[in-house]
């Protein structure tokens, strides 16, 4: 070690750490739908929306407004295993951006907000959401997502997947 760079190790030992620790962080699995909340969602009586016959994974409602697209879990999966990758893109229309502010994310019919738990533990820019290790209990779940723009247009994906035992 010469005498002008003393810290040399030390900086390269903390350069590292700066790459490396976020990566480490998004490692670790976060509870984002409790047992408690399956419960009470499976005492909940369904809305009159909620009846009728089978709906599709994803159900998309956009024109000319903000969109959110699930990318992962993908369509036709099947059952997934928890902790489950979640990433979503959101697209704004040309005359727009998105309003980071506005994104929700509610769960079931009950409409739980898991909005909170999501920006806490996810990263999150106005390109959409990597949830990298959710923990999720077995059992079918869906998630409400809701998106505005800077002019006020909103728009909202639901995600619906199975998670197996």
């Amino acid at each position: 070690m010469s005498a002008t760079q003393p810290w040399g190790w030390r900086a390269r030992t903390l350069a590292a750490w700066c790459l490396l620790a976020p990566g480490w962080a998004w490692s670790q699995a976060f509870e984002l739908i409790t047992p408690d909340m399956v419960a009470a969602e499976s005492r909940a009586e369904p809305r009159a929306s909620e009846v009728g016959g089978p709906s599709p994974s994803v159900r998309m409602r956009s024109v000319s407004r903000p969109s959110i697209r699930v990318l992962t879990p993908s369509l036709g999966t099947g059952s997934l295993k928890s902790p489950v990758r979640i990433e979503l893109a959101f697209d704004a229309a040309s005359d727009a951006r998105i309003d980071l502010a506005s994104f929700r994310v509610l769960y079931g019919m009950l409409r739980i907000d898991l909005t909170e738990t999501i920006r806490k533990n996810a990263t999150v820019t106005e390109k959409g959401i990597v949830a990298p290790a959710a923990k999720v209990p077995p059992g079918t779940h869906r998630l409400l997502l809701r998106i505005q723009d800077n002019l006020g247009r909103s728009g909202e994906t639901e995600l619906r997947f199975t998670v197996e035992e």
